[in-house]
């Protein structure tokens, strides 16, 4: 369900109503990368619009967001598929810890 379209005319919403849909979206977007592990042995996700905007929003407000976000455009580079899920799931653990210490939204 989209909530940003339930929220938007609640009078009484405020913060805590954008704050729902922000961390929506970010639970969306890890979900997003963590599909991305098991999809990888099989299909090149170089260029997957959809999983690039994943990691910049599930890395957003994060200490280190930028080289979260090049490691895993890194890791997604190696040739050799074990190493490639090997590496992505290493970064998606650091990207979980460090939305843990993310500002809230």
């Amino acid at each position: 369900m989209r909530r940003d379209d339930v929220f938007k005319n609640v009078a009484f919403g405020g913060a805590w109503s954008e704050r729902i849909v922000g961390v929506e979206r970010r639970q969306g977007a890890l979900k997003r990368l963590k599909n991305a592990l098991s999809e990888t042995a099989e299909t090149d996700l170089r260029n997957d619009q959809d999983l690039a905007e994943a990691v910049v929003l599930a890395t957003r407000g994060t200490p280190k967001a930028e080289m979260l976000q090049n490691a895993w455009r890194k890791a997604l580079d190696k040739e050799i598929a074990a190493h490639r899920y090997t590496e992505l799931g290493r970064i998606y653990r650091l990207i979980e810890a460090a939305v843990g210490t993310a500002a809230k939204f």
